[in-house]
């Protein structure tokens, strides 16, 4: 039966992209394959790849806490942050969207407002550029004790809750905008949190990720690390995984963590990744470990 509901799901999303005829039955054939083959389990530890640095000492997937398939995503949004590691993984988790109902709500305080990726300071904008769009949100960070209670049914629901980075992550106002207080008070054993890039210099800050294992963007490690003193930072490390707690390194290493979470939060994960990775052209890298830019940044082995 799932099999029948995945493949007339997989011909909708071929027709969604607009694919000739031609191309669609080789397609829908190879798909239907693959499902055949792939094995049942929702991860895919195998065929790790090695790379310049010591084998560490624990692997992070075998770390990971399992509840029920994510339902609800809540993505936090403040001004000047990385566009892309907001909306890459949204770019995988729209297409699992297809085959599990999925609902999206964006945080920020701007709302109704729309959210500036502009920068806060002229001196970040040396070119006087205006090429920053803008996103819409769709709730407001709660900051008040009848905010909390007006919005108790909507925060609860909240499955996974993703945290881009970018320059923002220094913004000082994060605190006074209820940015930091609105991540320690969700910060529950029952949600996924996800950081992506610099992202997780937000939840460094917000005292979330004390006593935890989490990784960073290398480029820029001395300037992050800093702010969670108490963080168990790891490298090499294109990903990480603590518990409930998945963090990610650079911008793109977002795109592969994700790949990762939905492979090992879904029964039909494998499949789905597989799929979606052909669908928008990325061959996600499978090791958690495979971090090229720790050596080539000169982050030591650690954690």
């Amino acid at each position: 039966m799932r099999l029948t509901i995945l493949t007339k799901a997989i011909t909708l999303t071929l027709l969604h992209l607009h694919l000739t005829t031609a191309a669609i039955l080789p397609q829908l054939e190879s798909n239907i394959k693959l499902l055949k083959t792939l094995p049942k389990t929702a991860t895919n530890l195998g065929n790790l790849k090695t790379t310049g640095f010591p084998t560490l000492a624990n692997n992070t997937n075998s770390n990971s806490t399992t509840y029920p398939a994510p339902k609800t995503y809540a993505l936090l949004l403040f001004r000047s942050f990385e566009i892309l590691d907001a909306y890459g993984p949204i770019e995988i988790l729209q297409f699992v969207a297809k085959f599990h109902p999925l609902r999206l709500l964006i945080f920020s305080r701007s709302f109704p407002g729309p959210v500036l990726t502009s920068p806060t300071l002229p001196s970040m904008n040396p070119q006087n550029s205006s090429f920053y769009p803008i996103f819409n949100p769709t709730h407001a960070i709660p900051t008040t004790e009848q905010q909390w209670n007006d919005m108790r049914e909507v925060l609860e629901s909240v499955d996974v809750l993703m945290v881009p980075g970018g320059e923002g992550v220094y913004d000082p106002d994060l605190e006074a905008g209820g940015e930091l207080a609105f991540l320690r008070r969700m910060k529950k054993k029952d949600k996924y949190l996800v950081t992506v890039c610099i992202g997780s210099a937000v939840v460094a800050r917000a005292g979330v990720l004390d006593g935890r294992r989490a990784t960073t963007n290398k480029m820029v490690w001395g300037e992050v690390t800093p702010l969670g003193e108490k963080v168990k930072w790891v490298s090499p490390a294109r990903w990480v995984v603590d518990g409930n707690i998945w963090t990610s390194s650079g911008v793109t290493s977002g795109l592969d963590m994700t790949f990762e979470f939905v492979r090992h939060m879904y029964p039909d994960g494998v499949a789905m990744a597989d799929l979606i990775a052909g669908a928008i052209e990325h061959e996600p890298v499978m090791d958690w470990r495979d971090d090229p830019f720790a050596e080539r940044f000169g982050i030591p082995p650690q954690n």
